[in-house]
Order: C-alpha cells, then structure tokens, then sequence
C-alpha cells in the first residue's frame, strides 16, 4: 500500500470518528419523548399538552454506559400549535418523536372533540401513523402520573396492555393515528378506541382477593396503576360515553376483530364453564326489505374448554352439543348488550353498518344516508352464533361436580 493510500485510509477513520463524537453529542441534548397527552381546559378555554420525555445522559461515555431520566413536561396554549411551541419554552432539550407511538386524549379534550386534535398530530411529519390513539377516563395529568406496575416506563407498560389485549385478553379495542384519521374523514364511521383508567390494585380487578400485602409499603399518592378496560364511543368525534369490558367484547365479535384468548364465560344453576376462544369470524351483511334495511351477523368461533364444574359426559357427541349451544347464547348476550348500547344509548354507528350499506346497496346508501341518525337506532340485527368445541383440555371428564 503505497503513502497516497495510507493518508486517505487514515483520513477516512479520522471522519468516521469524529462523526460518532458528534453523534453522542448530539443523544445528550436529545428529549426523546415516549408518549404525548392532550386535554381540555374548559375554564381557561386551552388545550394542554403534556409529553413524556426520556433523556439519555452519558455515564462512563457513549451511549452503553448511559443513565435513563424519565420527566413529564406541560404546556397551553389556545391552540395545538401554540400549546406545542410554549412547550419548548419549558424544555431544554431538543424534543424528538420518532420513539414515540402512543396519543393518549383526555376525556374534556374528547368531549370537545378530536378532528382538530388528530388533524394536529397527522400533519407533523415526526409522528407515526401506528401511533396508538387511546381515551384517557381522567385528566392527563393523573394519567402520566401514574405508576408502571411491571415496566420500566409507563409508555412500555401502556404498549404492553394493548398487545396483551389483543393476542390474549380482547375485553378493550384501540386504533392506531392512520385509522382514527380515516374513521373521522368517513361519514360512514362513527368513532372507538381503547379506554385508559386508573385503579388502586389494593384488591385484584375483579375483587376476589386481598392484594394489600403488595402495596403496604407504598406511599398513597404512589398506588395508582395505569389499566386499559372497556372502550370509548364517540360520534362525529366527540365523546359519547364508554363501553364497558363486556360490551367491548361483543364489539369485537360484531367487528370480527376477535384475535383469540379471549373467554367465554357462563353459569347455569350450578355449572359452570369458561372457554378460550381459538378463532373467529364474523360476517355481517346488510338487507332490504319492504324498504327498510336489517342486518344479518354471523358469528363462527372455535374454543377449548377451560374450565367445567358440570354433571354433563364431555365425551359424549349429545352433551358437547348442549355444551356448545349454552356457549352460543352467551356471546349472543355479549352482542345484544353492545348493540343495545350503541344504538340507544349513544346512537353511534361504531360497527359500520353505514358502510356496509354503502358497500352493497350504494344507491340505497344514497337515499338513506341523511336520515341515517334516525334509522341506525332502529336497525334489527339478526343474530346467529355458532360455537364448536374443538379442545376439551388435558383432560375429557370434569373433576369438581356440582354440589
């Protein structure tokens, strides 16, 4: 190798390493922001956005001996924008999205309504478009102060509800940027997404035992978890009200977004089953008749048994049968309470039975669409639901018989 190429090869890595000096420069007058929150402040008329930011400071040099500081940052302002440029006012670090794919919405900033807000956040080329949009039950405020119970943040154990709800739970639904965005351009759409609270885990969810041991030792204003339960219904992108963990359910059988691992529950006397839904598919499909529209819902799901206190012979053709019809009316019951629910209580079209329509018949969309507040809460949904077992477990006969 002659001295021309010795001095353009030492040239070369003098460059690359005075580019990765730069580069750690650059990490520590980063704000890497994890989530962004919005609300309404109805008495000073100002949006507030709040941002929780993580900011990586070296330790011992470079970034694989940095140290992670987690703040909240607050600002208003009249408008999106001017709430988001006082925020640097406050804020010493450059603040960076591309880490960031969680919207979280307050529920006096989801009354007023969430076109301006979602129109904000898709006109800024930093934000993601799978960024999670999910309704907050309390002011953001408390909200980001809550506690991540198994993360190290509270960003990745909001992440972490969402993905657990999907594969395993299937009790909330949430939507991601790009769909809310397509949800509220479509008047054949109303709106829903995952609903987060918060809860003092002093007793389990669902009550059935003492977990004061856990939290005995833990400060009272440091108690309060993060939960995402139910969903938040709105129409024309105002918030209606809230759909509770079973009717979410049977949302998500009318939409066919039932991923699996969800349950099935249901008491008879005195049996009782639980059943783990494997798949499912739903159909739903508009008709006319006489000039008024109907909609038919096929349901079609396969589950293992989980759980069976009952006298019933699983081993035999007839009682899984009996079984699998017992199953069948309970999903129903999820689903006519969801309809119920959306119809009369909120007149929301959140299944999209304005766009089947629109799908199928859409000349007959045409004429009916300005009417369509006033006949969505009429609609008949015909309802038929197929259930078939197809794992009984580890084991074919039950144990524990009824007392």
């Amino acid at each position: 190798m002659n001295r021309r190429s010795i001095s353009l090869l030492l040239l070369l890595l003098l460059v690359v390493n005075l580019t990765a000096c730069a580069g750690k420069r650059e990490m520590d007058e980063l704000g890497i922001v994890g989530l962004t929150a919005v609300d309404w402040d109805p008495k000073q008329q100002k949006y507030e956005i709040m941002v929780q930011v993580i900011v990586p400071s070296r330790a011992g040099g470079g970034m694989g001996g940095s140290n992670i500081q987690l703040w909240n940052a607050t600002a208003t302002g009249k408008t999106l924008m001017r709430a988001s440029k006082n925020l640097r006012s406050r804020v010493s670090k450059k603040l960076v999205w591309f880490h960031s794919n969680l919207i979280i919405i307050g529920e006096q900033a989801a009354k007023k309504g969430l076109k301006d807000i979602i129109d904000f956040f898709a006109r800024n080329k930093e934000i993601r478009y799978n960024s999670w949009v999910l309704i907050s039950e309390y002011p953001i405020r408390e909200t980001l102060e809550s506690n991540p119970r198994f993360e190290g943040s509270l960003p990745s154990e909001i992440q972490g509800l969402i993905e657990n709800n999907k594969t395993d739970w299937s009790e909330s639904y949430s939507i991601n940027l790009k769909d809310m965005l397509i949800r509220l351009a479509d008047d054949d759409f109303d709106e829903i997404t995952g609903r987060l609270t918060n809860h003092r885990p002093q007793l389990a969810p669902e009550g059935t035992y003492e977990q004061l041991d856990l939290v005995k030792d833990v400060p009272v204003d440091l108690r309060d978890v993060i939960a995402l339960s139910g969903a938040a219904v709105l129409k024309d992108g105002k918030l209606k009200g809230w759909l509770d963990r079973v009717e979410s359910k049977g949302y998500l059988f009318i939409a066919d977004e039932i991923e699996g691992g969800a349950i099935v529950e249901y008491s008879k006397e005195k049996e009782k089953f639980s059943a783990e839904i494997l798949s499912n598919k739903s159909k739903l499909k508009p008709e006319f008749k006489n000039g008024k529209v109907s909609f038919k819902l096929e349901v079609k799901t396969d589950v293992a048994i989980t759980e069976a206190i009952t006298k019933l012979d699983l081993t035999k053709s007839e009682d899984i049968e009996l079984l699998q019809k017992d199953l069948a009316k309970e999903v129903k019951k999820y689903i006519e309470t969801t309809l119920k629910t959306a119809q009369q209580e909120y007149n929301a079209d959140i299944f999209g039975y304005g766009n089947a329509i629109y799908r199928s018949y859409p000349k007959k969309w045409e004429e009916i669409k300005d009417d369509w507040d006033q006949i969505f809460p009429t609609v008949v949904t015909d309802i038929k639901v197929e259930i078939i077992v197809k794992r009984l477990g580890m084991i074919s006969q039950p144990i524990t018989k009824p007392q």
